[in-house]
């Protein structure tokens, strides 16, 4: 088995997939889009992976330069491979099937998720094949100040309160805007570079972020796994 896997920063990689894959044997061919790059054609993948990201989709090319080819391969996936996509990964998904991204906002002001959070399975998440043997509330790791309308024809399999659509699937394309492929290095990685962010219009305490990381660095690599085994189910079936 082969994934394409769409990196957007040096600091955002695949975490637990890496070792997932590893330990599968399963072949990843990593595009590392800050770098100069060529994206391949994805109908020779079996899946196509997308990480996340600090650019928003809506942001132009002098930031993020490599997205109108990213949703280029994207709408040419659709419908061919398997597609999962984390974060900004499910915000790219979202636009290329024609959502609109935007900064999250609650009563005018805007609303960040930074840290771990539970979503809701609906009833479709309930029964959907990604998310077999979880059991709703799912614990994850938010890092995120941008939402998506839930694209036309899409299901959506999760939700929480302060960002409605969490999960979709469309056929056999999964967005996800939470993490479970962050270890906890990563989760540390990110407070530092992203410390300006994560206080600007939000309220946080890094040393309780960083002891719930620990806590929860367990669950989040059963988390993961679960969720890869049944992500490979899907593109096997």
């Amino acid at each position: 088995m082969k994934f394409l896997v769409f990196q957007h920063v040096p600091h955002e990689h695949p975490g637990l997939i890496i070792h997932y894959a590893a330990e599968r044997s399963i072949e990843m061919d990593i595009v590392k889009l800050w770098e100069p790059y060529r994206i391949p054609a994805v109908s020779q993948y079996d899946a196509l992976v997308i990480m996340g990201g600090p650019m928003g989709v809506y942001d132009g090319k002098g930031v993020y330069p490599s997205k109108d080819d990213e949703l280029q391969a994207i709408r040419s996936a659709l419908g061919k491979v398997p597609i999962i996509g984390f974060c900004l990964g499910s915000q790219l998904l979202a636009h290329a099937l024609g959502s609109r991204v935007y900064p999250n906002t609650i009563e005018g002001r805007r609303a960040k998720e930074v840290g771990y959070y539970t979503v809701d399975l609906t009833p479709n998440g309930a029964k959907d094949p990604l998310f077999k043997g979880f059991s709703s509330p799912i614990k994850v790791l938010q890092w995120h100040g941008d939402a998506f309308d839930l694209p036309k024809g899409a299901e959506l399999l999760a939700t929480s309160p302060l960002c409605r659509n969490q999960a979709f699937s469309y056929g056999k394309a999964y967005g996800l805007l939470f993490h479970l492929e962050f270890t906890p290095e990563m989760v540390a990685r990110q407070i530092e570079i992203d410390r300006d962010w994560i206080h600007k219009e939000n309220e946080i305490d890094e040393t309780q972020l960083t002891a719930e990381t620990e806590r929860n660095a367990d669950l989040m690599q059963r988390q993961s796994t679960r969720l890869l085994d049944n992500f490979v189910s899907v593109v096997e079936s």
